[in-house]
């Protein structure tokens, strides 16, 4: 028969070991946070950034725009016939191909010549095109045109070269992608809207001077069978971008080197999120046991050594293989864990439960702390099911608005507007689960019980409206933002953070909330809730309009949208009479409809307009009063 002791010492062990197994949980969670944010992936990239070579081609050559010919030819830009020189010189030469990172977008003398040029030539000839504020800038030179964008990381580096899109039906490439293309396929390839892919720099690319290709100082064997890239390399002209080690790098080697990565086959790759997490899961326990079974500190600091070089040489060996591994947070996980194992044998040799507090007190937010010291129950990382408000908000074109800013001045300004987001949350009893980039996503009702916690989430949602405007006023900018709130039933679970121990939700509500957030781009609002929100709100300085009944794409059931303001007289006489023209809307008097929604529209009220753009597609269709969006 068991005792009363035997019992006690039974229920302390198995703390004690669910203790340990937790505290390898929060080094994970802590790894993979930091990992999987836009910081820790910058720093991977940036570890391996020395390595990120790769060997020329003969076939691959850069035509310069240097400043012997600026000198020879003349200041820029030059007359259009300078070009058409160059190019039936590097067609007589016997060019495979010749790609121009350089845009002929405006009318200039030299044209005509140029263009006749480019028709007469047996070489291919490519000229650059760009995207500017999602508009397609092309030459009217030729047809044949391909994209000079690139797509710095938020370090300012550029690792990556981008997709190939459908422009009215014409598949437009990066230039790197078009000329590979030719000298592969001979032909552009089917549009393959390719995922933008790292690709590695040349170590070293023949350049020659325009002003001597054209003078026929260069002979014509360094020309024949190459694919001749054309562009700036003069420091004067400022078409450069930052390499791998903070050089100067000019446009047009990065996109000579995008091409030999291609011809060379290179196709680096990050691992996975199944094969990271092997990675550190196993770094963590060879650590752990090697840490835990070493006694002597002579022994423990061998064994991090050896951990640290293997993991080191590993990563140098798959890199080589094209696969890049988070080696730093690898790095991270080994320093952890065995600090981890220290602190735990001190922590199980003092005995004191008020330093166990204080260690957990670094990562529990200190109210989920006190829930789970007085719940008999342990932390619980399977989840549970709880009806929750949760809300989603975004700024408008904040990538449009973002690429007119350095990265330094995006990421002041991007923590300015967090942090005058936050405290709004915070203030109407929100958990704020997660920033992805400028979005905002948090919920209400967990991990604590929050009464009326869908009339917090409506008033968070417009409490952080107004401290928008109050942004825009001090920072003098003029962002604009949707959020969407939506409540239902999801799955709630624990992870772990630097700070403290948050949860975070799963479901369908949670997937509706982010789609609803999206409409209001469609229905030209601010803010909208979903049916559910709106019946659990009951606040007389809070107004509802009834937008539309839709159904969202893999969804079959109706959601009816509201749109939230404060109430005011105005407000309210511009909800009731779109309410009563979209009532007619919905049964199919378009007619009556539209006379109320011109008169709305005409007044700036989006919804309207959206109705007014709809209207003449459903006229003698079999409308049923649900409007479908095929689109996420």
């Amino acid at each position: 028969m068991m005792t009363s002791h035997t019992i006690n010492k039974t229920s302390n062990k198995i703390k004690e070991h669910g203790s340990f197994i937790f505290g390898f949980l929060i080094i994970f969670c802590i790894v993979f946070l930091i990992l999987g944010s836009v910081r820790g992936k910058n720093i991977t990239n940036q570890f391996f950034d020395p390595l990120r070579t790769t060997d020329e081609r003969e076939d691959v050559i850069i035509v310069g725009i240097d400043d012997k010919s600026l000198q020879s030819i003349g200041a820029w830009p030059w007359d259009r016939k300078v070009f058409a020189s160059l190019t039936k010189k590097l067609n007589d030469f016997g060019a495979r191909t010749v790609v121009y990172d350089v845009l002929f977008l405006e009318p200039r003398a030299g044209d005509a010549e140029f263009k006749d040029i480019i028709g007469f030539v047996k070489t291919p000839v490519i000229l650059g095109s760009k995207l500017e504020n999602d508009k397609y800038l092309a030459s009217h030179l030729t047809l044949s045109s391909a994209l000079i964008n690139v797509e710095p990381d938020s370090d300012g580096k550029v690792r990556r070269y981008p997709t190939s899109f459908l422009n009215n039906g014409i598949c437009v490439y990066p230039l790197a992608r078009s000329a590979f293309n030719i000298a592969i396929f001979n032909k552009e390839s089917n549009c393959d809207t390719v995922s933008a892919t790292m690709f590695r720099y040349l170590t070293k690319v023949p350049i020659y001077s325009v002003v001597d290709i054209i003078s026929g100082k260069i002979p014509a064997d360094k020309i024949k069978g190459k694919t001749v890239f054309v562009g700036s390399v003069s420091l004067d002209l400022l078409d450069h971008f930052v390499g791998m080690t903070g050089e100067k790098v000019p446009g047009v080697f990065v996109h000579a080197s995008v091409l030999t990565s291609l011809l060379n086959k290179v196709n680096d790759r990050n691992t996975n999120t199944s094969e990271t997490i092997f990675l550190i899961l196993a770094y963590m326990l060879v650590t752990g046991l090697l840490m835990y079974r070493l006694k002597n500190i002579i022994g423990q600091i061998v064994s991090l050594i050896i951990l640290i070089a293997s993991a080191a040489l590993l990563s140098v060996f798959l890199f080589s293989l094209e696969i890049q591994i988070p080696t730093p947070w690898i790095l991270l996980t080994i320093f952890l864990t065995g600090g981890y194992i220290t602190l735990y044998r001190f922590i199980k040799e003092q005995k004191k439960n008020a330093y166990i507090q204080s260690i957990f007190a670094k990562y529990v937010h200190k109210d989920v702390l006190k829930e789970l010291m007085e719940s008999s129950s342990s932390i619980n990382f399977a989840g549970e099911k709880r009806e929750i408000s949760v809300l989603f908000s975004d700024i408008r074109g904040f990538t449009t608005f973002s690429e007119k800013m350095t990265p330094e001045e995006l990421t002041k300004l991007l923590n300015a507007y967090l942090s005058a987001m936050t405290p709004v949350i915070l203030e109407e009893k929100g958990t704020i689960d997660k920033f992805i980039g400028d979005a905002i996503m948090a919920f209400w009702n967990a991990p604590l019980y929050v009464e009326n916690h869908t009339t917090h989430a409506v008033k968070a949602a417009i409490g952080m409206q107004q401290a928008l405007a109050d942004f825009n006023k001090n920072n003098n900018t003029e962002l604009a933002m949707g959020v969407g709130v939506n409540y239902g039933e999801v799955i709630v679970g624990n992870v772990g953070s630097l700070e403290r121990v948050n949860y975070t939700v799963l479901g369908d509500a949670v997937n509706l909330a982010s789609r609803v957030e999206g409409l209001t781009k469609k229905y030209g609002v601010l803010i909208i809730v979903t049916e559910e929100v709106k019946n659990l709100v009951n606040e007389t300085d809070i107004i509802f309009r009834k937008l539309d009944v839709i159904t969202v794409k893999g969804k079959s059931k109706p959601t009816i949208l509201y749109e939230v303001q404060k109430k005011s007289l105005i407000v309210s006489e511009i909800f009731k009479k779109y309410e009563n023209a979209f009532t007619n809307y919905q049964a199919g008097r378009f007619d009556e409809a539209e006379i109320v929604f011109t008169e709305l529209s005409s007044n700036g009220d989006g919804p309207s307009k959206t109705m007014l753009e709809r209207i003449p597609n459903l006229k003698n269709t079999n409308w049923d009063g649900i409007w479908h969006f095929d689109e996420k």
